[in-house]
């Protein structure tokens, strides 16, 4: 019965550890690294660097957007 509940308080810990970790994304932020013009009309294609939170990886994004603000929403959204 000890076993068992070391087992069950070892795997509630470890969830509440990562759970955190893996939501945590990119909110450091990323920067454009290069605006292009699109081949669509009324867009340019940019590319960003990010920084994932849990690990400190570099992610580099490739988006198509309007304006520099809808370009930041998509790239965190790849993060």
């Amino acid at each position: 019965m000890k076993l068992w509940i070391a087992g069950a308080l070892l795997i509630a810990s470890t969830a509440l550890i990562s759970a955190p970790a893996m939501a945590a994304g990119c909110s450091t932020g990323c920067t454009i690294q290069t605006k292009k013009p699109s081949k669509t009309p009324g867009k340019f294609d940019y590319e960003f660097h990010c920084i994932d939170d849990s690990s400190g990886d570099e992610i580099i994004s490739h988006v198509t957007a309007a304006n520099d603000a809808e370009a930041k929403v998509l790239a965190k959204k790849k993060c």
